[in-house]
């Protein structure tokens, strides 16, 4: 016999085992805690995605402001998504561009570079990354992309990092170094260190692209600049965010 049942009696108005207290109470907070880390995960994604719409004059939400953030992707048409890509790998950034096979070339740097060199953004708390000039792995270190300008040159070193969502952001690990990037304020220095030489660039613009934009990857041979990019959303790979810095006099 699998169930019985008892008459309830002025004695005893609850007959049979009753459940505790703290049991019942176990569904709610797994509930809870479910929905507290879904919030945490969606939470910088949908915020980065209204970051310019402000409502009854708030205040600064800690994300891009429209004073100092420029879009360049043609949102129409909504945003590019690729499958199945390696993103820990730089070749995978910008699908389609020439320059992603010279990644596995032995010859894409010249002989007498450095293997690397370092970055720092003092702003966001990053300081002596390595960027790798040889090696396309962005779990190891930063990556610039192949035939761009060396720092200090004329034209652009383009330096790719990875990032995730903003709460797992740490500056010593390479697989969340620039979470925090879209933070980054115009004005803003960026320090790189190539070949015992220190060179100080200003950020003057943010923009976003997509993936198939491959002019964001061209070099203009007019000014001495230098362009950082990893990936938006947070913790998405559907749009590449571009910090531009200009070379000032130290």
């Amino acid at each position: 016999m699998l169930y019985s049942y008892r008459k309830a009696t002025p004695d005893n108005p609850h007959p049979g085992r009753r459940i505790p207290r703290y049991l019942k109470t176990i569904p709610t907070l797994v509930s809870a805690l479910g929905l507290g880390i879904l919030a945490g995960v969606s939470y910088p994604v949908v915020s980065y995605q209204f970051k310019d719409i402000k409502l009854f004059g708030s205040g600064d939400s800690g994300l891009l402001s429209p004073v100092f953030y420029q879009s360049k992707a043609n949102d129409s048409s909504g945003p590019v998504l690729i499958n199945g890509l390696d993103y820990t790998k730089a070749s995978s950034w910008f699908p389609g561009s020439i320059q992603n096979e010279l990644f596995t070339s032995p010859k894409k740097v010249d002989e007498r570079a450095p293997d690397s060199y370092t970055l720092s953004i003092p702003s966001l708390g990053i300081f002596d990354a390595v960027v790798a000039l040889r090696d396309e792995d962005l779990t190891k270190q930063l990556v610039q992309y192949p035939q761009t300008a060396l720092p200090g040159q004329i034209g652009s070193p383009v330096i790719f990092g990875h990032s995730t969502l903003p709460q797992f952001f740490d500056p010593k690990k390479y697989t969340t170094i620039f979470s925090t990037l879209p933070k980054v304020k115009v004005g803003s220095d960026i320090f790189v260190t190539y070949d015992g030489v220190e060179y100080t660039y200003r950020i003057t613009k943010t923009f976003e692209v997509k993936p198939n934009e491959l002019w964001v990857l061209r070099q203009e041979y007019s000014d001495k600049t230098l362009k950082v990019i990893t990936c938006v959303p947070p913790g998405t790979t559907l749009r590449r965010l571009v910090v531009e810095g200009t070379l000032i006099n130290n």
